[in-house]
């Protein structure tokens, strides 16, 4: 039973994981960000046969976080992230949609230079699936705050995202 529930709450962490700021014309700068993210679930795990098909790296991080999740009281996670130009010209999630076995569509409700909302589906290719909602808001050019909240057949999730610019310079930005 285990293994049947939530084969794509992946998809939704991998676009929690990835750096938020890469949102169509988000006003923000470009360069170092870091992002604190805080994770509440209830009923969902990642089986084997997802966490296989996700690159090594991004499958640890993953790991890391499923277990930090588990582990009690939500704590954050903190991550620093190189923004570019091409991130903001490119849209959310590019690097998240059709990884690992899961399929991604975004669909914008509300896209201005100040919030970003969207939804979300993805469906793995054992056909299970997750949908949800993301909203950004970025009060000024080094901040953003959002949230995700999705829903998979065997639980639910709620994202809670903080992030602020470093610097110009992307030195230190963690590996991916």
């Amino acid at each position: 039973m285990k293994n049947r529930k939530i084969r794509s709450v992946g998809a939704m962490l991998l676009a929690a994981a990835m750096p938020v700021l890469a949102a169509d014309s988000l006003a923000v700068k470009t360069g170092l960000w870091e992002t604190t993210v805080t994770i509440n679930m209830s009923g969902m795990s990642i089986p084997a046969d997802a966490l296989a098909k996700i690159p090594p790296a991004q499958r640890a991080q993953m790991e890391q976080m499923m277990q930090r999740v588990g582990a009690g009281a939500p704590r954050p996670m903190k991550e620093k992230s190189c923004i570019t130009e091409k991130d903001l010209k490119e849209g959310p999630f590019r690097n998240a949609t059709n990884q690992g076995g899961q399929h991604c569509t975004y669909t914008p409700v509300s896209m201005t230079a100040r919030h970003q909302e969207l939804t979300f589906q993805c469906t793995t290719d054992s056909g299970h699936g997750t949908t949800g909602k993301m909203v950004l808001d970025a009060p000024d050019s080094t901040h953003v705050n959002g949230t995700v909240d999705a829903k998979t057949e065997a639980g639910t999730a709620n994202v809670k995202l903080a992030t602020q610019w470093l610097s110009s310079s992307c030195a230190g930005a963690d590996a991916k």
